[in-house]
């Protein structure tokens, strides 16, 4: 039997399935990559927002994430929320010793609801260690501006790649929310890639009305997925988001809060 490629997921986990890596591996199994996993935090959440969370001690993630890859080819890993700086500075350094492996690294800060997810010492550390690590960054607009320090949104991606990023994709699916209250019609998506090489490209994809939980981690791990295939970057970005225009279209409102992207295996039939 053909063994699937396998990409690796380092996030913490939404009890609701609908961000986190219980997106990440539905995202995975839906793209046909098997998803191995190390969790980060245990999150106390729903579609509307994050009531608490717990993070793990940083031997313990350093554990899951070492065993992994001692044991599984791992041929990309996608990183979402870390939650302390002690596990910033842990994966940081298991990076650094597979520098081999592509990285798609999603700087969780925010939830959907509003609840901060990172402090300032974890915004600092990720900036300084964890950007020169990355394949790619994948912050959307309030992650950029956090991440560079400043609100000049002409100048995230430049300042982000002086700080160390190879490669940058600003995601910009966070909807104006007077628009939308006011049943105006939604400007599109706007994603823009700062490549190493110096060069920009503008994506622009459909935004619906509807406001999305885990829409961030779905892209990031659809990259890391198409990555893990073999996929250049950019085809690799390309694709990623054509999986997001499908997965946003026919999107679903599993709870009481946010609709979540749909990422599940088409149905037999």
């Amino acid at each position: 039997m053909h063994r699937p490629t396998i990409a690796l997921t380092i996030a913490g986990s939404d009890p609701g399935g609908g961000a986190g890596l219980q997106a990440d591996l539905t995202t995975f199994t839906r793209l046909g990559v098997h998803g191995a996993t190390a969790i980060t935090a245990i999150t106390v959440q729903d579609t509307r927002d994050v009531a608490d969370f717990d993070v793990l001690p940083a031997r313990r993630l350093a554990d899951q994430i070492e065993i992994t890859l001692a044991d599984l080819p791992v041929a990309a890993i996608k990183i979402g929320m870390l939650g302390s700086a002690e596990n910033v500075e842990t994966v940081a350094a298991i990076l650094a010793a597979h520098p081999h492996i592509p990285v798609v690294l999603d700087p969780v800060m925010v939830a959907g609801g509003g609840s901060e997810l990172a402090t300032r010492a974890v915004v600092d550390l990720t900036r300084e260690r964890l950007l020169p690590r990355a394949t790619v960054v994948t912050p959307n607009t309030p992650e950029a501006a956090r991440l560079s320090g400043h609100d000049d949104a002409r100048r995230w991606g430049e300042t982000l790649r002086a700080l160390g990023a190879r490669n940058v994709l600003i995601t910009g699916g966070d909807a104006p929310a007077d628009a939308e209250a006011n049943r105006q019609s939604l400007p599109p998506i706007v994603n823009v890639l700062y490549r190493e090489d110096g060069h920009m490209r503008r994506f622009e994809l459909p935004r619906l009305p509807p406001s999305f939980h885990g829409s961030g981690c779905t892209l990031a791990a659809a990259i890391a997925a198409f990555l893990a295939r073999g996929r250049d970057l950019e085809p690799a970005i390309i694709e990623a988001q054509g999986f997001m225009t499908e997965a946003i279209a026919t999107g679903y409102a599993p709870g009481r809060g946010q609709h979540v992207p749909n990422r599940l295996c088409p149905q037999a039939g």
